[in-house]
């Protein structure tokens, strides 16, 4: 009996060591809407998040859908309740509606988060 409550007991000990020290990443948005992009100029957003979890987060990449976005994200640890960022640039190449994404990893449990942009790039006009 002794040997069976100690396994048990093991089994719950090991369960919650490895449900205790997780850090989980949680945005304050996760689409964002570009109003004024064009032609030939670059356009910004920072995407906020929260570490909502027990453990120090780590970014450690964020991959854009096309070349035309350039994200840059906070590389030090966030501690737990802290918030860090994701800065996208968007460079208009081309005029048109744009629809662009950015997955981003980290070591924080569940899916990877994957922010969205989008708008529609303008040529600007000029005045006489």
């Amino acid at each position: 009996m002794k040997t069976i409550t100690l396994s048990i007991f093991t089994i719950v000990l090991c369960q919650l060591s490895f449900a205790a020290d997780k850090a989980k990443i949680v945005f304050q948005e996760t689409e964002y809407v570009m109003r004024d992009s064009y032609l030939g100029e670059t356009s910004e957003h920072v995407f906020v998040f929260k570490n909502e979890g027990t453990a120090p987060l780590i970014v450690t990449n964020a991959v854009p859908s096309c070349g035309c976005v350039t994200p840059t994200f906070t590389k030090t640890p966030v501690a737990p309740g802290d918030t860090g960022s994701i800065h996208v640039y968007y460079e208009g190449k081309m005029s048109g509606i744009f629809h662009k994404t950015i997955k981003i990893y980290s070591n924080s449990v569940g899916k990877k988060p994957i922010l969205q942009i989008s708008g529609e790039t303008k040529k600007k006009t000029t005045t006489k």
